[in-house]
C-alpha cells in the first residue's frame, strides 16, 4: 500500500480539506511555513533553516544543547524496526523532516512544509478511530494549549494494542514554535497518559542538556542588557562553543538521580 493509499484509508470520509503545497490541509488560511518559531533574529534564522529540513535538523543535532539519551535512541530504533512500511505510522508534529529517513511515515503538522502530508490541529485530527498502528510525537506536546485533548486524540486513532512514542520536556527554557505552554515531571507524565494500558517513562535527555540550555539562555540575558538581537547573537555563539559539553550526558543520564533535572523524558505508551 502506498502512502497516498494509507492517507485516503485513514481520513474521515466527510472531512473537508483543500490541497496546499501538496498537503491535505484541514485548517483555514495560509498554512505555508511562515513564523513557525519565535520572534527576533533567532526566530528568523530558524524559519529560514526549516525550509531546508535536513540541514536544520543536522545543525540542531550537532549544536543544539539537547543530547538524546542512549535509551531513547535505542527505543526509537526498536520501534521503527517493529513497525514496518506495511503499518500505518504517524509523525504528529513532524515539522520539515522525514523521521529517521522513513518516507513511508505520514507527517502531520500545523504548517505545510514540503515534507508534511496532512495539515491539521493535533487536538482535532481528521482521522477515523482505530486506524493507526504507531504514533511518533517528538518535542511537540509542550507547544499544544490542551495536551490532554491531544493525548486523547492519539489514543482514539490508535488501533487496539497500538503504541506511541513521545518526547516531552522537563528542564528547558521557553522556546516558541510558534507558542510554548507546558513542562512535565515523571509523575505528571503518568497522569497525562493515564488512559493508556501500559506507560513506560525514562530519561530522554540528561541533566547536562537541561543545565546547558538554561546556562546559554541565562548568559545571553545577562550580557545582552535587554537587547533582543544581541541576546540572540550571544545565544547562537554559546550554542556552538558549548555544544561538546552535552556529551557528559553519556555518563550522567545513567545515574539514578538523573531524572531530577533531566532535560526531557521519553514516553512509550500502549493502548
Amino acid at each position: 500500500m502506498t502512502k497516498e493509499e494509507k492517507i485516503r484509508k485513514i481520513l474521515i470520509s466527510d472531512a473537508n480539506f483543500r490541497v496546499q503545497n501538496k498537503s491535505y490541509c484541514f485548517l483555514p488560511g495560509d498554512r505555508m511555513p511562515h513564523q513557525t518559531a519565535g520572534k527576533g533574529l533567532l526566530g528568523k534564522i530558524q524559519d529560514w533553516l526549516k525550509t531546508y529540513g535536513k540541514l536544520y535538523y543536522s545543525l540542531l543535532k550537532l549544536f543544539g544543547p539537547v543530547f538524546s539519551s542512549f535509551t531513547f535512541r535505542r527505543s526509537i530504533h526498536e520501534c521503527l524496526h517493529k513497525y514496518s512500511e506495511n503499518h500505518v505510522i504517524i509523525n504528529l508534529g513532524s515539522g520539515p523532516q522525514y523521521f529517521h529517513g522513513r518516507t513511508d511515515i505520514i507527517n502531520v503538522d500545523l504548517f505545510a512544509f514540503d515534507e508534511v502530508d496532512i495539515v491539521a490541529d493535533a487536538c482535532s485530527l481528521p482521522i477515523e478511530e482505530q486506524r493507526v498502528d504507531f504514533i511518533v510525537n517528538i518535542a511537540m506536546l509542550e507547544h499544544v494549549g490542551n495536551p490532554h485533548t491531544m493525548v486523547h486524540e492519539m489514543y482514539r486513532i490508535l488501533k487496539p494494542s497500538g503504541e506511541m512514542l513521545a518526547y516531552v520536556p522537563f528542564i528547558v527554557p521557553y522556546h516558541a514554535a510558534p507558542d510554548d505552554f507546558h513542562r512535565w515531571t515523571i509523575s505528571g507524565i503518568k497522569i497525562l497518559f493515564s488512559n493508556f494500558n501500559e506507560v513506560k517513562v525514562f530519561v530522554g535527555a540528561g541533566p547536562t542538556s537541561g543545565l546547558l540550555w538554561v546556562f546559554q539562555e541565562w548568559f545571553a540575558i545577562l550580557c545582552s542588557f535587554g537587547n533582543k538581537t544581541v541576546h540572540d547573537i550571544i545565544f547562537l555563539f554559546l550554542m556552538v562553543v558549548t555544544a561538546p559539553m552535552k556529551l557528559l550526558d553519556i555518563f550522567l543520564e545513567r545515574l539514578p538521580n538523573a531524572e531530577n533535572i533531566a532535560s526531557g523524558f521519553c514516553v512509550i505508551a500502549k493502548k
